[in-house]
Parts: structure tokens; sequence; C-alpha cells
């Protein structure tokens, strides 16, 4: 199982501790990108790519929570399905 999360150095997500998640996960990586083209979205947001998916939310913080979640949801079924 893989999992990739992609952030921009520039946005408040990046300000977070994603090492923990990288830790607690095997198998997810966290990407620091110099730019990942969403300057609209990056002035508004703190956002993350999640596989591709783009997530959003108005906080650092509460954007973490979030990614959580979709990892755990994928780890979960990853799981399951073995």
């Amino acid at each position: 199982m893989v999992v990739i999360v992609e952030v921009c150095d520039i946005n408040p997500a990046a300000t977070l501790d994603w090492d923990d998640l990288e830790i607690k996960y095997p198998g997810t990586s966290v990407i620091l990108h110099s730019c990942l083209s969403q300057c609209e979205l990056c002035a508004e947001y703190a956002y993350a790519f999640v596989d591709g998916d783009i997530l959003m939310a108005d906080s650092a913080e509460q954007l973490y929570k979030d990614v959580l979640a979709r990892v755990e949801g994928v780890w979960k079924a990853w799981h399951q399905a073995d």
C-alpha cells in the first residue's frame, strides 16, 4: 500500500509535522514541493494532494485531520483486503 501526500512548501500545510503520518502509516509518503501550480487555492486555503485528489481546509490543523482520515481509510481498506 502506498499513499502519496503532496504539499506546497509555501502553503500553511507545510508548517505541519508530517513525519508522524509517515511513521504511523508505513507506505505513506509526504512530499514537499516548491510549487504545485495551485496559486489561487494556495493563497486561500491549507491544501494537499492525497493520491492525486485535492483536500483543502480553512486551517492547516484541520487539513491534517482530513488527510489523516483519508490515510486511515485507505489503510483500513487495504488491511481488510488481506
